[in-house]
């Protein structure tokens, strides 16, 4: 295939990269989503994930692309929703969404989210984790100007049991957070 029709940057054959057919038709669909008006669920491009294949497209421009996706589509349904019930009910909704997501940012440090399942899991360290939280209550408080890419590309080190807080857990309200954080634009 001509490196002229590919959508994104192709690895040479020695190194690993997503499958260029299963990148190709997810953002096919993606485009007839967008263009038709029709929308696609943000969770579907969060949660999407393509095949590793010698001299596939590079990880690193099709997560950014994902990203980018994300954004548009959830400012379509932004400008959608306060074309047909106007930016205060917008504002209302953005915050029912983020109610179950303020309870857990009350919570004490330490206290958050559940611990790994067991002591050798490896889970994400409680103080940075916590920290994130802090900043995202006055996100939300409308005292900090984080970027929704600060949240999606932020790492934490790796802690065990009582140290660390349940991976997927802090994934799932993370997914949450900045499902919102797109949103608002």
């Amino acid at each position: 295939m001509a490196n002229e029709t590919a959508l994104f940057t192709l690895l040479d054959d020695g190194e690993q990269g997503y499958n260029r057919r299963e990148v190709d038709e997810f953002m096919g669909r993606a485009r007839v989503a967008y263009d038709s008006g029709e929308g696609m669920a943000l969770s579907e491009i969060r949660d999407v994930s393509f095949s590793m294949t010698g001299g596939g497209y590079d990880p690193a421009e099709v997560d950014g692309a994902l990203d980018r996706l994300e954004d548009a589509f959830a400012g379509s349904e932004r400008d959608k929703y306060i074309e047909a019930h106007g930016e205060d009910a917008w504002y209302e909704l953005l915050a029912e969404r983020a109610a179950p997501l303020r309870g857990r940012l009350a919570l004490p440090d330490g206290k958050r989210f559940r611990e790994p399942a067991h002591s050798s899991s490896n889970g994400y360290r409680k103080e940075q984790v916590d920290e994130l939280c802090r900043q995202l209550e006055q996100y939300l408080d409308g005292e900090n100007p984080m970027s929704v890419d600060e949240v999606r590309t932020i790492t934490f080190t790796g802690a065990h049991g009582h140290n660390g807080y349940d991976e997927a857990q802090v994934d799932a309200f993370l997914d949450k957070m900045t499902e919102i954080m797109a949103s608002v634009g």
